[in-house]
């Protein structure tokens, strides 16, 4: 995830491809980030900060010129979540993180929650935010029942927040034709190491991890069969 050792700024990027505007958006929300004591006030910071950024229709223009050209910047083998995220951005000291997602028609991601505080919003397109909320208590840890809670799609300047956990279960995609350009703020994570996937259809609800935390699970799994079925 973040690199470790070798950087004696708290500050992580490509500095030789990052765009310098950028470079200084960044600069300055760790720097003021880190003067902020508790993500509530650090996550009002970023609503308040985010507009600003997303106005730069030319910065994010030259970004997917950079993907299309196979440029290093953005780094498209950086591990993800979500197959359409780009990171831009890792403060070393994991204030917050900066990430691009693009949406083509009618996509959107499945319905999650995030271990952290984000703040989100479109940078070109429509971006259409659904919010639930949990019925009742499922004795069963990976079943839950959801409920639409609220509606809304914004358009590039608006911004919206999202909690960690339960109280920010939630959707995020483009509900019209074209494109969607959606940039989003996440905090420092708290406790836990995967976020939750919600399936309206049947209830479940399945923990995804990073895909180098996952890979390592899996061999650990693989390892105890082997043994168990060898006797050892």
């Amino acid at each position: 995830m973040s690199p470790e050792g070798g950087f004696s700024s708290a500050i992580w990027f490509m500095e030789d491809c990052t765009p310098q505007e950028l470079q200084a958006v960044c600069r300055k929300w760790s720097s003021e980030l880190k003067a902020i004591d508790g993500w509530e006030l650090r996550m009002a910071h970023i609503r308040s900060e985010l507009p600003a950024l997303l106005s730069r229709r030319g910065l994010f223009e030259g970004i997917l010129k950079g993907i299309e050209a196979g440029r290093p910047f953005p780094d498209l083998r950086q591990e993800t979540l979500f197959d359409n995220e780009l990171v831009l951005f890792r403060d070393l000291g994991r204030l917050f993180s900066l990430r691009l997602y693009l949406f083509g028609p009618n996509e959107h991601t499945p319905v999650h929650d995030h271990s952290a505080w984000g703040v989100s919003g479109p940078a070109f397109g429509r971006l259409e935010v659904v919010r639930y909320r949990r019925e009742g208590e499922d004795p069963e840890p990976d079943r839950c029942v959801l409920r639409v809670a609220a509606r809304r799609v914004i358009r590039p300047g608006e911004v919206e927040t999202t909690l960690p956990f339960d109280e920010g279960i939630h959707r995020t995609g483009n509900p019209a034709d074209g494109s969607t350009l959606m940039v989003s703020v996440y905090g420092r994570p708290l406790r836990r190491l995967y976020i939750r996937c919600f399936h309206l259809d049947n209830g479940h609800v399945e923990r995804r991890y990073p895909p180098h935390l996952k890979k390592r699970m899996l061999a650990l799994q693989a390892l105890e069969d082997i043994q168990k079925e060898e006797g050892r």
